[in-house]
């Protein structure tokens, strides 16, 4: 992901790999890298994390198993996942 040619791919295909990245992370048990992950594939293409199903088990996955850092729960919410309730 830091090399000369990875600028240069779609954006789409970059949040793919980033969601694939995600994946592989999650799988050894680093959730913040797993999140960072999904929030750099959104930053990137926010389709391919907020309309593919993969992405949006993963974000589930992440928020249900610690904490979620506050930019993953805002994600989390974007998506649908948690629900937006107003603050008193």
């Amino acid at each position: 992901m830091r090399s000369d040619g990875w600028g240069r791919l779609p954006p789409g295909q970059r949040a793919a790999a980033l969601v694939d990245a995600a994946r592989s992370y999650l799988d050894t048990g680093d959730l913040s890298a797993a999140g960072s992950a999904l929030l750099d594939a959104d930053r990137t293409a926010p389709a391919e994390v907020r309309s593919r199903p993969v992405a949006r088990t993963l974000l589930a996955e992440i928020i249900q198993r610690t904490p979620a850092p506050a930019d993953v729960a805002r994600l989390a919410t974007t998506v649908g996942l948690i629900p937006n309730t107003p603050s008193n």
